[in-house]
């Protein structure tokens, strides 16, 4: 079966997110508030959430209740790893490496 959209298309409400993640639309509207993640919005200021939105989402979830990190501590990793990401990129294109 093809599929209908892309995992970074977004697609999903925040109701039908809240209610895939199982957490109430609140912490989603908290999480975006805390800049956890950049949430699309339609031109009605709706908020969208893509697959990859979704997985975020739950990691995020895990940190937070699971391993009882603040929204503070993993707004502060996840740039971090963006950071590294970014690094690794520009490491891997065309003419980084100056051996």
């Amino acid at each position: 079966m093809q599929r209908l959209h892309g995992p970074g298309e977004p697609v999903y409400t925040i109701g039908v997110a809240a209610r895939l993640l199982g957490v109430s639309t609140q912490v989603l509207r908290q999480f975006d508030r805390e800049g956890l993640l950049e949430v699309a919005r339609t031109c009605a200021n709706i908020r969208l959430y893509s697959e990859d939105d979704l997985r975020l989402l739950a990691r995020i979830l895990y940190l937070h209740r699971t391993k009882g990190i603040n929204l503070a501590g993993i707004r502060a990793l996840l740039e971090m790893e963006r950071a590294l990401a970014g690094r690794h990129h520009q490491d891997a294109s065309p003419g980084a490496w100056k051996g």
